[in-house]
């Protein structure tokens, strides 16, 4: 039985991953999905009854296949733009009608949805009886609302609660997901999903099994329970983190942390050939064929550079600081939703390492004093907007991108405040007119206030 809830378990992780990808009729999106430490990117392309998936590889593996959905022809195009290869599946129908009939199942609230043993096909009715599983689903709309990319996010929490009675065959354990995320309404991207039991089936396995094999019936069958509780609704998760919990006591619980993270959202036009089979590309007789080579050296390479980053991005800060030095903590900086925050603020902390002086990034005043920080450094902006006319009348247009390289009038005020008595040591602002893509004209405006800043303290 502990199979039958592993196998759950994995469909749960799989709708986490990949429901935020089927929405909206036209957008590009970039995210970071990270699930226990190991982050992959991906970027996602839909078009009316289409949709581009392109996924980095991690550490030197290589990079899955891009994957086309062509829902309009019902298949998959699978393109290895390295070997210029492509590889067709059609949607299988067993997939299309299993969809069908899990969508009918769905229980009611504070309703048993399975049928009484004696109601039961004679061919099941020696199934030995189980227990009863609780499902308990909560949503709470928190009623906080933000800008993002455009569209008003509302911000949601739920829980869902599986608990089994001391009799229950299909798990013994109790598990709940908590989540807690940032959503935004689009119409629904609707294709049927290609799930291809056969590929989850070893080959050996299913050839001596035949051409039909027999289903395994279970042993012991339990009924389901489910009650829903709170208000509110779900939608696009522009931000999400999810924490899952398993067992029952204290002492045997463990827990499993997963995040989405969105870097881009577009809704500019897209080219129609980003969703058709590259012209000079050749068929593969096979999925495998398609497939890199995985290589461990590249690997190991990947990880090294990996560890490497890691430790240049994010220097060790010893507690102690040494004798005449300074040291300065960043927070993100505030007042336009437009740019990545995280990413200026990193940039700001390189700007004020410099000579005497040492910086960190921080997400509060209290967590700057617990690492020892003199002064805590605090940037909002005031104005972000695209500038010239011709800016502004692409701004206007609905299609415009967003992230184009343009010219910005940026303005910022940037303060450094005294951690010891919360006096301000300085104030400065920034602006000006910065050229390139909205992050990258942001970093440049903090640039120059941070070093006006600095010379403060040098």
């Amino acid at each position: 039985m502990k199979k039958h809830f592993l196998l759950f378990v994995a469909a749960v992780l799989f709708l986490l991953f990949t429901t935020n990808e089927s929405s909206a009729q036209q957008y590009k999106l970039r995210q970071v999905n990270n699930m226990m430490g190991m982050k992959t990117e991906s970027t996602i392309y839909v078009k009316g009854m289409r949709k581009r998936t392109e996924s980095a590889g991690m550490m030197g593996m290589p990079a899955p296949p891009v994957t086309i959905e062509q829902c309009d022809l019902q298949r998959t195009v699978y393109i290895n733009d390295k070997k210029k290869l492509y590889y067709i599946e059609p949607f299988s129908k067993e997939a299309v009608d299993m969809m069908q009939e899990e969508g009918e199942q769905t229980p009611l609230p504070k309703t048993k949805n399975q049928p009484p043993l004696n109601k039961l096909p004679k061919e099941k009715q020696n199934i030995k009886k189980g227990g009863i599983i609780y499902m308990y689903n909560n949503i709470t709309d928190t009623g906080e609302r933000k800008k993002m990319y455009g569209f008003t996010a509302r911000h949601v929490w739920t829980t869902m609660k599986m608990k089994p009675s001391a009799d229950a065959c299909t798990m013994k354990d109790s598990f709940v997901i908590k989540t807690d995320g940032w959503y935004i309404d689009l119409p629904e991207f609707r294709c049927p999903v290609n799930i291809r039991p056969d590929k989850m089936m070893p080959k050996q396995q299913e050839k001596s099994m035949g051409d039909k094999p027999e289903k395994k019936q279970p042993e012991c069958l339990d009924s389901f329970v489910s009650k829903r509780s709170g208000k509110g609704k779900l939608g696009f998760p522009l931000e999400q983190t999810t924490i899952m919990k398993f067992g029952g006591g204290p002492s045997q619980k463990s827990e499993m942390e997963t995040s989405i993270e969105t870097l881009e959202f577009s809704t500019a036009k897209l080219d129609s050939m980003l969703f058709e089979i590259p012209p000079g590309y050749t068929e593969a007789k096979s999925e495998e064929e398609l497939q890199d080579k995985f290589d461990i050296g590249d690997m190991m390479k990947g990880m090294k550079n990996k560890a490497k980053n890691n430790e240049n991005n994010n220097p060790i800060i010893p507690d102690q600081k040494q004798a005449g030095h300074i040291r300065v903590a960043v927070l993100p900086p505030t007042g336009d939703e437009q740019v990545n925050a995280a990413e200026l603020q990193q940039g700001l902390v390189g700007v004020f390492t410099s000579g005497n002086v040492e910086a960190i990034a921080a997400s509060s005043a209290e967590e700057a004093k617990s690492l020892k920080c003199d002064y805590l450094l605090n940037t909002q902006f005031s104005k972000i907007k695209q500038a010239g006319k011709v800016g502004s009348i692409l701004k206007a247009i609905k299609n415009a991108d967003p992230n184009a390289v343009s010219s910005y009038n940026i303005e910022a005020n940037m303060t450094l405040t005294t951690l010891a008595d919360g006096s301000t040591k300085t104030q400065k602002k920034t602006e000006g007119k910065y050229d390139g893509k909205i992050n990258d004209a942001a970093a440049k405006a903090l640039e120059d206030g941070g070093r006006k800043v600095l010379e403060v303290l040098e």
